[in-house]
C-alpha cells in the first residue's frame, strides 16, 4: 500500500501549486490587494478563507470519488456536458500559467542578470514539463520541497524590509494606487485572485483525495489557506513598505531583495 501523504506535505503541495501560478514575484499581489492600501489586507483575509474551503472541498470529493485525476471531481460538480467546458477552461489557464511562470523567469533573466529573457523562459519551461513527465509522485516530491524553502524565503525578507524601514513601513499605511489595481472593487479582486488561482490547483489537488485520510486532508487544507494568507500579508507588507519605489519593476521582490544586498537579490532570483 503506497504510503500515505502527511498533512504537512499536503499543505506544502497547496502552497507550491499556487506559489507557481503567480505568487512569489510580488507583481500580482501589488495589483490586487496592495494598490487598494488597507482594504487590500481584508482583501488578503478573503482570499485565505477561499483557499481554505475550495482546498477542503476539493480534497474531499477527490478522496470520496477516489480520483486519480481532476475529471472526476469536475464531472461530479458539474455534469458531463460542464465538465468538458471546465476541462477546457483548465487546460487554458494551465498553459497561461506555463507562459506566465516563463515570463516572470525571463522578467529575472532580464532585470537581474542582464541576460535575454528567452533563456530564463526556456529553462523554466523545460524544467517543469520534465518534473511533470516524471508523474504526479515526483511532482508533489518537487512542490512541497520548494514552497516551505520559498514561503521562507519570502517572510524572511519582508521582516528583514519592515525592521528595517519601520518609518517607511507607517508612512506607507495611507499609500494606494487603486488605478493600478487589476479590477475593483477590492473584494472582487481578492475573489478574482483566489479563482484565477484555485482553478490551476483542481489538477493537483484532486488526486491528493486518495493519497491520505480526511483528517489528514482537511488539516492540509487549512494549514495551506493560511500559510498561503501569511506568504500574502508577508509579499503586500514589504511592496508596501518600498512603494511606489518597486511597484514598477515586473518582479518587485527580486528589486526588494536587491535593495538588501547583490547577494541577497541573486539568491532570491
Amino acid at each position: 500500500m503506497a504510503k500515505k501523504l502527511s498533512a504537512f506535505t499536503i499543505a506544502a503541495t497547496y502552497v507550491g501549486t499556487v506559489v507557481g501560478a503567480g505568487f512569489a514575484t510580488g507583481q500580482e499581489v501589488f495589483q490586487f490587494f496592495v494598490a487598494f492600501g488597507l482594504w487590500g489586507f481584508l482583501g488578503i483575509a478573503l482570499a485565505s478563507g477561499i483557499f481554505i474551503f475550495f482546498g477542503i472541498s476539493v480534497m474531499e470529493l477527490g478522496h470520496k470519488l477516489k480520483a486519480k485525476s481532476h475529471l472526476p471531481v469536475i464531472q461530479a460538480a458539474g455534469g458531463r456536458m460542464t465538465s468538458t467546458i471546465i476541462d477546457i477552461i483548465m487546460t487554458f489557464f494551465l498553459f497561461g500559467a506555463l507562459v506566465s511562470m516563463g515570463a516572470g523567469a525571463g522578467a529575472v533573466y532580464v532585470e537581474q542578470f542582464g541576460l535575454p529573457a528567452l533563456w530564463g523562459s526556456l529553462l523554466l519551461i523545460v524544467l517543469s514539463l520534465a518534473t511533470v513527465l516524471l508523474g504526479v509522485s515526483r511532482v508533489i516530491d518537487s512542490i512541497s520541497f520548494v514552497a516551505p524553502v520559498l514561503l521562507t524565503s519570502v517572510l524572511g525578507l519582508s521582516l528583514y524590509t519592515i525592521v528595517t524601514n519601520p518609518d517607511a513601513f507607517l508612512a506607507n499605511l495611507a499609500w494606494s494606487n487603486p488605478a493600478a489595481a487589476a479590477i475593483s472593487p477590492w473584494p472582487l479582486a481578492a475573489l478574482l485572485y483566489a479563482s484565477y488561482n484555485l482553478i490551476l490547483t483542481v489538477a493537483v489537488l484532486a488526486p491528493l483525495g486518495t493519497m491520505s485520510d480526511r483528517r489528514s486532508l482537511h488539516r492540509g487544507a487549512i494549514w495551506g489557506g493560511l500559510a498561503l494568507g501569511l506568504g500574502i500579508l508577508s509579499i503586500a507588507a514589504a511592496v508596501l513598505t518600498l512603494a511606489p519605489r518597486v511597484t514598477s519593476f515586473e518582479v518587485p521582490m527580486v528589486a526588494i531583495a536587491g535593495s538588501i544586498s547583490p547577494l541577497a537579490r541573486m539568491a532570491f532570483s
